[in-house]
């Protein structure tokens, strides 16, 4: 193992000991520092631009904090998104489980339907994430190229899961950054975004009427995915006290070594090891910048003798529906949304906001802003991967950010009535 595997593999065994016993979660944060601050030179030069303007202006909005007297601790800064980095790592595992690949043939190749392959990216995603976009887009290219219906139907499918699903980091955010937010509470307005978001992609797709050769999928191949949301849910009905990521950081792992093929254990564990884990630097820089931008903002706020004076006294579904708008507009210019929600969070603090509310705002920018944006890294992953152009993206995208606002706005609505 590589010095960089070892310190997250670390970071990843402390994290969950420490969040067991209660025990204070710094000395598995600096790990994790360390680990991203070895392989930070490594890293793509958009993901070291983007973390070192979070760090800069997060220090920066520390030192005044700091200058002017603020009651927070320095150690927030550190340690913040330490359960969500804690839950990445253990989520990572899951490329171990993803189903052997098979040799495509012209008679199973076209054995995939339309909402088939888009139901298969979705509970495919929900468990695996983005790995599911090359599962499905090496097993449905052809000539190296995906069709736009081929693209837009798995790239779509796969991010509206971040709506719902706890293996996605969208849900740590949620739960990080909307203090009281309860998960089962939360899931069903997910799954009904999800679900709008899921009958977009189809019918935008669908009418397109261009032939579509998806990807085939088995009964038991949807196993693993249902299997893992079983044991999340019922290990926080049944110890309500366990954190979802904490459950996830556990399930994770185990789940991995007893669904990944046993032909190629060996191989798959060699390469999480050596490469997987360090592959988590991208995402770890921009989680740590994050933070620090996040509590420093947290920090100046409550140095000011009487807070910040918003031109609004709570924080409605309109509120949140705007916002949504704004931080989707904001991500077509590639800035991640979880910069939105770190940046937000702190600000609406003060109001007291719904947790629930806060969740449903977090996840669906997650959803939206990464499904709809050229330049997420979803987006970006199927343009480089498979010969498709951004712009042609950005043009086939922006119909369905504008009339999934819309959509998403509906759930807000009827979540304001039920409340």
């Amino acid at each position: 193992m590589r010095p960089s595997s070892v310190l997250i593999l670390a970071m990843l065994v402390l994290s969950v000991v420490c969040s067991l016993f209660g025990w204070p979660m710094w000395p598995a944060a600096i790990l994790a520092w360390l680990a991203t601050l070895r392989l930070f030179r490594q890293l793509p030069r958009t993901s070291r631009r983007q973390a070192g303007v979070l760090f800069g202006l997060g220090v920066t909005l520390w030192v005044i904090a700091l200058f002017r007297g603020t009651p927070y601790s320095l150690l927030h800064a550190l340690t913040i998104n330490q359960s969500l980095l804690m839950m990445f790592a253990g989520v990572s595992f899951l490329t171990m489980a993803t189903p052997q690949a098979k040799r495509a043939t012209s008679r199973d190749a076209q054995s995939g339907s339309l909402f088939g392959t888009m139901l298969g990216a979705h509970l495919f995603g929900a468990a695996i994430n983005l790995s599911v976009v090359f599962l499905f887009g090496e097993r449905m290219q052809h000539a190296g190229r995906l069709t736009r219906s081929q693209a837009l139907i798995v790239g779509r499918g796969f991010t509206a899961a971040a709506a719902w699903s706890p293996f996605f980091v969208a849900m740590g955010v949620a739960l990080t950054y909307a203090p009281g937010l309860n998960y089962l509470g939360l899931l069903p307005w997910g799954l009904l975004a999800a679900t709008l978001l899921l009958v977009l992609n189809f019918v935008d797709v669908a009418r397109l009427k261009e032939p579509f050769v998806g990807y085939p999928i088995e009964k038991s191949a949807l196993l693993m995915p249902c299997l893992l949301a079983i044991a999340v849910v019922s290990m926080h009905l049944a110890w309500p006290d366990l954190s979802i990521p904490l459950i996830i950081a556990m399930v994770s792992p185990v789940f991995s070594f007893m669904l990944m093929p046993r032909s190629e254990r060996r191989s798959r564990m060699r390469h999480q090891f050596t490469q997987g884990l360090q592959r988590l630097a991208p995402q770890f820089a921009l989680f740590l910048g994050a933070g620090v931008i996040s509590t420093g903002l947290a920090a100046l706020l409550a140095s000011l003798p009487d807070g910040l004076d918003l031109p609004i006294d709570h924080f409605g579904h309109w509120h949140a529906w705007l916002a949504l708008g704004v931080i989707v507009v904001v991500s077509f210019s590639g800035i991640h949304p979880l910069i939105g929600v770190a940046t937000l969070a702190p600000l609406i603090a003060p109001l007291n906001p719904d947790p629930t509310l806060l969740g449903i705002l977090f996840l669906m920018c997650w959803a939206l802003g990464t499904g709809s944006s050229p330049l997420s890294g979803s987006n970006l992953a199927i343009c480089v991967r498979y010969q498709i152009k951004v712009r042609d993206m950005l043009g086939w995208n922006l119909p369905y950010a504008i009339i999934g606002w819309f959509c998403c706005g509906l759930v807000l609505a009827l979540h304001a009535a039920a409340t």
